[in-house]
């Protein structure tokens, strides 16, 4: 089951509705909104989500959770897994948890720009390990 997949799916249409403006109705020749330059789209963003959650069942999610406390970050970590708000994090925190050596990989790897990639995460990672843990804890952990 693709887990992380429809939790994503989830938390980008949402993350879409939020910044649409009241339209007219879309004309026929009109694309799909592409994102900007240097930003990943959802594809990419689902693939990279992949790859630091560790797949669609999301089996990394208590190794990122360490990560994150490791550097100094479990009230941040909590509130993501707990109900209730969420914490920020900023991208300068995102590159701190996984490095700029990961962070410059992936963005590599899908063309798009390092600090954009982190800025991205920073919005949704909180969200997407909120979502992750509905009943407050990490599975595994009583």
């Amino acid at each position: 089951m693709d887990i992380l997949g429809e939790i994503l799916k989830q938390v980008l249409e949402g993350a879409a509705q939020q910044q649409q403006a009241p339209q007219r109705a879309p004309q026929p020749q009109q694309r799909p909104a592409q994102p900007p330059a240097g930003m990943p789209s959802a594809n990419d963003l689902t693939d990279i989500l992949g790859q630091i959650f560790g797949g669609g069942s999301a089996q990394k999610l208590p190794d990122v959770v360490k990560q994150f406390e490791e550097k100094g970050m479990r009230d941040q970590v909590d509130s993501w897994v707990r109900t209730g708000p969420n914490k920020p994090v900023d991208r300068r925190q995102i590159e701190d948890v996984f490095g700029q050596r990961e962070l410059d990989q992936l963005a590599r790897n899908k063309g798009i720009d390092r600090d954009q990639l982190a800025e991205v995460l920073s919005r949704y990672i909180p969200k997407i390990i909120d979502e992750l843990t509905p009943q407050g804890q990490l599975p595994g952990r009583r």
